[in-house]
């Protein structure tokens, strides 16, 4: 009797399990993800590459100290937990054993100092290198003023790494998470004899993804892609579940004509939409991730002919009637920008406007006084006419021709809107083909720094070529008047009238789970699953 029921309790137990099988949620691991890249790529350092593209790879292939999550807030990456002295100058990084390169030697602090190190050498021309120079004598390096030996960043032993700083700074541990931190390991660079970073057989990395093979980084025209496949050696924080990713260089077009199509196919599995179009998207079963790291607002172009003067372009955002623009946007709970930076920014660990400070171009029509001096000096009759480009969605367009209503009746001009599908509006941008843009700046993480840098000479798109900001923005001392400082002068010249503290939507496809977003532009396949 007592076997009978033995065999009862284990046909019981074996249902059971079953039956739990059966009402899974249906997603693997294992599976393949594909991403489109926006841009070529062409180095992978990340000491040295540049631009969204890159560092969305890189962000698979290696891990810094820490890492910026989907709400913005800094989480453990290589290092397992992290303390500062009383004053926030120095930070103690403490780095989990059994970090691993992609070769199976270990991840050690050293690699993080030699990194630092590295990227403050003029010679490795790192791009933006300012995010550095908050460490403690890191100019001094980078002018070579002292030995990059006395730069205040040393292992105290493999796994304990300590940083310095020039003056306090809590939020020092989001820089972490950015790619001029990432690791670099001392021996493997000197071997590479100056071919490191730029193929799949001179890169080794320690993050959750690696090179498939030597030949994973494909450059051939027509053919580009990044195959990358879950790195054995990592032993992170979670469980790596995809099996591979695939970065997509070269695709077919349509696939951003249709983006909705593309993630419900699967040709895509995760991609950046506008807010109807992530609407339609999660009508299809898709998941969509919003992010509260965006600010919308008119962007003007300096180099466009008709806007070169500050002075017009001073006209032009003085006359807006501010209060009737924010009246037509039509979600009622959208918040109104206090300036560039959007609401992911912190400072100190605050909200970075909780002071109450409003940094945009306030409203003044008395400035319609100097309207005459300004089209003498211009010899011309009246203001020129300039084109407003803008999403092709109604409310986009609503907002837009905001800007025309106010100009119409002030400046006496014709002004125009153009509404282009978003990809195209994008490309428009970076090309600097276009007057005026209805245009969202992303923040690119969660620090005043990342903000700024958008408008480096350097940087894609180019938003504003000027050797006076580049100047300020490299002499930038990580102080809250530091940063309102560029603020102010970002302000003053006139380039960017923000509107709407935002938020980018991101939709992945319905036969996928656990994709996450960041804020600094990165995403995180980790935890990704797939319906097998």
């Amino acid at each position: 009797m007592k076997h009978i029921k033995g065999v009862c309790c284990l046909l019981l137990s074996f249902l059971l399990l079953c039956l739990c099988g059966a009402c899974g949620d249906g997603y693997k691991n294992d599976g393949t993800f594909t991403y489109l890249l926006a841009r070529n790529v062409d180095n992978l350092d990340p000491q040295t590459a540049s631009g969204e593209s890159a560092w969305v790879v890189i962000s698979s292939v290696f891990e810094g100290l820490c890492r910026i999550d989907e709400d913005g807030q800094v989480v453990p990456g290589v290092a397992k937990k992290w303390e500062a002295n009383y004053d926030d100058t120095e930070f103690t990084f403490y780095l989990r054993g059994g970090a691993k390169w992609s070769d199976g030697t270990p991840v050690t602090a050293d690699d993080f100092v030699f990194a630092m190190q590295r990227a403050l050498r003029p010679e490795t021309a790192t791009p933006s290198v300012d995010d550095l120079f908050i460490l403690r004598g890191a100019r001094e390096v980078y002018n070579k003023e002292i030995p990059e030996s006395s730069l205040g960043v040393f292992a105290k032993d493999e796994l304990t790494l300590v940083v310095q700083l020039e003056k306090s700074y809590a939020d020092f541990p989001a820089l972490t998470a950015g790619s001029h931190y990432m690791p670099c390991n001392r021996a493997y660079f000197e071997e590479s004899a100056g071919h490191y970073g730029l193929s799949s057989e001179y890169l080794i990395t320690n993050g959750p993804f690696t090179f498939t093979n030597r030949y994973s980084w494909v450059t051939e025209s027509g053919k580009r892609a990044i195959s990358l496949s879950r790195s054995e050696s990592y032993k992170g924080p979670h469980e790596v579940r995809p099996a591979s990713l695939q970065f997509l260089i070269d695709y077919d077009p349509a696939l951003l004509e249709n983006p909705v199509e593309s993630l419900a196919s699967g040709q895509a599995d995760i991609l950046t939409l506008s807010q109807s179009l992530a609407e339609q998207a999660e009508a299809q079963g898709c998941h969509v991730q919003v992010l509260d790291d965006a600010v919308t607002g008119l962007l003007l172009n300096p180099r466009a002919q008709s806007l070169e003067e500050p002075v017009v372009r001073e006209m032009f955002l003085k006359t807006l009637d501010r209060q009737s623009l924010l009246d037509r946007r039509r979600d009622k709970e959208a918040q109104e920008a206090m300036g560039i930076m959007p609401s992911c920014v912190v400072w100190n660990t605050s909200s970075y406007y909780a002071d109450g400070a409003r940094l945009y171009a306030q409203q003044d029509d008395t400035v319609l006084e100097r309207l005459p001096s300004l089209l003498e000096m211009l010899e011309q009759e009246k203001l020129p006419s300039i084109s407003v480009l803008c999403p092709d969605d109604p409310e986009s367009v609503d907002i837009a021709n905001g800007f025309l209503v106010s100009w119409n009746q002030k400046l006496g001009n014709a002004f125009n809107i153009q509404p282009l599908p978003e990809e195209e509006m994008k490309s428009r941008v970076a090309s600097g083909d276009y007057e005026a843009a209805l245009y969202t700046l992303r923040a690119g993480g969660t620090t005043p720094y990342q903000v700024l840098k958008s408008f480096e000479s350097t940087s894609y798109p180019s938003l504003l070529e000027d050797e006076e900001f580049d100047a300020q923005l490299h002499s930038l001392t990580f102080e809250l008047s530091s940063y309102r400082r560029l603020e102010n002068y970002l302000l003053e010249s006139y380039i960017f009238y923000p509107l709407f503290s935002d938020k980018t939507y991101y939709a992945a496809g319905p036969s996928t789970r656990g994709i996450a977003a960041s804020p600094d532009l990165s995403v995180n396949f980790i935890t990704a699953r797939k319906k097998g």
